[in-house]
């Protein structure tokens, strides 16, 4: 089954910590987070639910977000997970709304989502970064352009 909730993300800089921070948006992670169209692909990604069998799926950005932290820090599942959970821009990258002590979800997971997630849709994904990039970059051209 799936069900998506809406939620709206907070801006980096008001991602509660119990520590009394504010997440950089300079951060790497924080970056990526906003590099990557996760809402264009949700739809998709949900799809390949059943909406009367099973327990209700992750969300997209969480599992991709999850598959890219492992393939970034070249890390096993459990050692992912542990990852995320001790780390608040990763959870933050995940999709989470503030930090959270417990880990968000079983190492086991990720089988499923390296099931679910192929190479098909991760060069969709991929295409759709690059030309938002490219279009953004024509858009400064043009406009630098238009004030000479």
């Amino acid at each position: 089954m799936y069900r998506k909730e809406e939620q709206l993300l907070p801006p980096p800089e008001k991602f509660e910590l119990p520590f009394e921070g504010k997440l950089s948006p300079n951060n790497r992670w924080v970056i990526m987070a906003e590099l990557i169209p996760w809402d264009d692909f949700e739809e998709e990604y949900a799809k390949l639910f059943s909406a009367e069998k099973g327990a209700p799926a992750k969300l997209f950005r969480m599992a991709l977000g999850t598959l890219i932290i492992k393939e970034k820090l070249g890390t096993s599942d459990r050692e992912t997970i542990e990852q995320i959970r001790e780390n608040p821009y990763l959870q933050y990258f995940i999709g989470l709304n503030c930090y959270q002590q417990e880990p968000p979800l079983e190492s086991s997971m990720l089988v499923h989502f390296r099931k679910r997630i192929d190479g098909e849709l991760i060069n969709k994904i991929n295409k759709k970064i690059v030309k938002r990039e490219i279009d953004k970059s024509d858009k400064e051209v043009k406009k630098k352009d238009c004030l000479q």
